[in-house]
């Protein structure tokens, strides 16, 4: 019975002595996890400021940059469009090279860098190749010059308005009734564009219809001596009024004249009104369409 006593009482009192050494074993690990990790930390705490510091010159750098694009290319009377365009490409430029150098600095290998930019540059291509499009697009019409800021322009899909600006990958249009239209370039690059500000001077044809009855000649000196007043519009070439059809209701006349682009619609909606009053201050009717029904009666 004292036998077995003793013999608990050594197995207990070696249990006990094995936790101990397992708890200090466990302190011991834990005291050098925290001693390593307080080392990792003072040795990666330097490379951290470092990246950091790299982030902020960087950004600061490309925003100088950004500046000094955009001032040397307005220096050089490039158009708003290719300022904006350009000036974007190289704050995004220089905001690349300032995190692959940031994360270099943390110590990261700079093959696995390339390699993993390659890789996800891989991924994007191919997730945002229509993004990609219209990058390309952007440049293709900031270099080609199909309109410029400030032109106004229509597409085929019945979009129109003025160009406000050219950006990586869109570009935004100005409406009448002063709506924003944004249009992704690869779209726009591949539509037909109607530029209504390329050229200095513009052609405008008004019609007029003038009735059966009355004095053509009359009519057509009316018409000459009414829109000749107008000083916007250009001696060369030279205004010309003549009989543009004879419908079925009324003698069409033409005026066709040359103005600057800037003076076409202000030009456009004077002459409209002009004309009509002096067709009726010169007793020139102006017919709206009709028809004449005869009724035969048979006896």
């Amino acid at each position: 019975m004292a036998s077995a006593l003793e013999s608990s009482l050594e197995t207990s009192l070696a249990n006990s002595l094995e936790n101990v050494q397992n708890l200090q074993n466990l302190e011991n690990q834990a005291s050098d996890f925290w001693a390593q990790m307080g080392q990792w930390v003072l040795d990666f705490l330097p490379k951290l400021l470092a990246a950091a510091v790299i982030v902020v010159v960087g950004l600061f750098i490309g925003r100088i940059l950004k500046k000094v694009c955009t001032k040397a290319l307005e220096k050089a009377n490039r158009e708003v469009g290719m300022v904006s365009f350009i000036s974007s490409a190289v704050s995004v430029i220089i905001k690349i090279f300032t995190a692959v150098i940031a994360i270099s600095a943390l110590g990261v290998d700079m093959s696995v860098i390339v390699g993993g930019l390659s890789a996800v540059g891989l991924g994007i291509t191919l997730a945002l190749k229509n993004n990609m499009a219209n990058v390309a697009s952007g440049l293709q019409m900031i270099f080609t010059k199909p309109f410029k800021v400030g032109d106004y322009i229509a597409t085929d899909d019945g979009v129109e308005g003025t160009v406000e600006r050219v950006e990586l990958m869109f570009s935004v249009l100005r409406t009448f009734d002063n709506k924003e239209i944004v249009i992704p370039n690869a779209k726009l690059a591949d539509n037909v564009v109607t530029n209504f500000s390329a050229m200095e001077n513009r052609r405008m044809d008004l019609r007029f219809s003038v009735a059966y009855g009355d004095d053509l000649l009359h009519a057509k000196a009316v018409l000459y001596e009414t829109v000749s007043k107008d000083k916007r519009i250009l001696e060369d070439p030279p205004l010309f009024v003549g009989v543009d059809q004879c419908g079925d209701s009324a003698v069409q006349l033409l005026a066709r004249l040359w103005c600057r682009t800037d003076d076409y619609w202000d030009l456009y909606y004077a002459l409209q009104e002009a004309v009509k009053l002096a067709f009726d201050e010169n007793g020139v009717h102006m017919p709206f369409p009709q028809m004449d029904v005869h009724v035969d009666q048979k006896p």
